[in-house]
């Protein structure tokens, strides 16, 4: 991917920092210091590649007006970058508004894309095409790079035609794709799998959760191959299979005792939707924002949920999650070790290595892949993005949970002497 830097002036508790969007975002820090406000920043990108957000920027726009005496081959409308950007930096603050129920949340930040254009321009032409003696016209709209190709000039004046070419535009320079899909999973998601029927949430995170919910029911256009490194790296996860027919889930336990999913553990309900996601989806063309992926899971099964994340990286996934588990970062940082170690170890070495840890090589992460960031309180209250140099570390530090564990030392070492006495 691109690079993408997005500069944090103000938001919540956050000020004056910066991130740097990679594959993989990881996002550190006691609570209350932002970590969730600069994750979901960062899976705003990903709004704007994957979402018909940007029709929003053309609600000023009189379209009907602007086309009404183009002619065939006129470039009849330029939009400098600047202002499609700006409209972005203000939008990016009242999306995360509204997945955390704020319509007042407040916030200053500027995402720096990679796009050398200063305009983004639209050209109208027609083409006949068809039988002879039976042609139609259609009519093209065409940005810098694509085209859209419409059969009635009396769809051409409709907003979502100029967002969806703007999207694309983005999305190519970042991506090097087009029209992906993002999807968020945020905390207590175990509980809402149990649900059928849409609450009323004030939270827009729980809304955007139900409308996963329902694509992972719904049946998919093209069936995805079987993927039998990914299936037994989910079943390592849950300690069985989760299947679905119609829009009922079974998760069946590895000695083959099926039960429905609202009778599993709360780990396997925990993890349900990334599960799904994971079996259901291009792993190439998601986006997804996983809050917590260590919540209700014992250490064991947090080290596969680990693996999950790398080899859906691997594959081509961006997810950004926020973690207070250093078990998950003990796990990547093996991840990473296992990568850098096949430019200075032989197959047959590493291989021993994977038999014994049960590791598969598909899962091992490049540290170019990762963005990770700790999230620091100030002297005045607010907080700080701090990021880590992995590629110089060769790892992820444990700076945020360096002072629990000695104060836990210190703590039991006074024990022990009291005990001594």
């Amino acid at each position: 991917m691109k690079d993408v830097k997005i500069r944090i002036k103000s938001l919540g508790a956050v000020a004056n920092s910066e991130i740097d969007l990679r594959p993989l975002m990881i996002f550190m820090g006691e609570s209350g210091l932002g970590k969730s406000y600069v994750a979901f920043l960062a899976h705003y990108v990903y709004i704007v590649l994957s979402t018909g957000r940007l029709e929003h920027l053309f609600d000023a726009y009189n379209f009907k007006e602007i086309l009404e005496d183009v002619k065939d081959g006129d470039t009849f409308l330029s939009i400098p970058a600047r202002e499609i950007f700006d409209w972005i930096n203000k939008d990016a603050i009242s999306y995360i508004g509204y997945l955390i129920g704020h319509d007042t949340f407040s916030g200053e930040v500027e995402i720096e894309w990679p796009i050398d254009d200063e305009t983004f321009e639209f050209t109208y032409t027609e083409e006949m095409a068809g039988l002879n003696n039976e042609e139609s016209v259609i009519y093209h709209i065409q940005s810098n790079n694509f085209t859209y190709n419409v059969l009635s000039d009396r769809t051409i004046a409709d907003p979502s035609i100029f967002a969806t070419l703007i999207r694309a535009e983005l999305s190519e320079a970042v991506l090097g794709i087009i029209n992906p899909s993002e999807y968020i999973l945020p905390p207590s998601r175990g509980s809402l799998m149990e649900l059928n029927e849409r609450p009323a949430f004030r939270s827009g995170m729980y809304e955007e959760f139900f409308n996963l919910k329902a694509a992972l029911v719904r049946p998919s256009r093209i069936k995805k191959t079987e993927d039998q490194i990914l299936d037994a790296i989910l079943q390592k996860i849950n300690n069985g299979k989760l299947t679905q027919a119609d829009s009922e889930i079974t998760y069946t336990t590895l000695d083959g005792v099926p039960m429905p999913l609202t009778a599993a553990a709360s780990s396997v309900k925990e993890l349900a939707p990334f599960t799904m996601m994971l079996n259901k989806f291009n792993l190439e063309r998601i986006s997804i924002l996983f809050e917590e992926p260590e919540a209700h899971l014992h250490p064991e099964r947090q080290q596969h949920v680990a693996d999950s994340i790398a080899y859906a990286v691997a594959k081509g996934s961006h997810i950004q999650i926020t973690t207070h588990s250093d078990y998950l970062i003990k796990r990547l940082n093996l991840l990473i070790r296992l990568f850098l170690l096949t430019e200075h170890s032989t197959p047959v070495r590493i291989k021993n290595v994977l038999e014994e840890s049960g590791i598969c090589k598909e899962s091992f992460i490049d540290p170019k892949n990762i963005g990770a960031y700790l999230l620091v309180r100030n002297g005045d209250g607010s907080s700080r993005v701090e990021k880590f140099d992995i590629i110089g570390e060769g790892m992820i530090p444990f700076n945020t949970f360096h002072k629990t564990i000695e104060n836990e030392f210190t703590l039991t070492s006074m024990l022990d002497d009291l005990f001594d006495e």
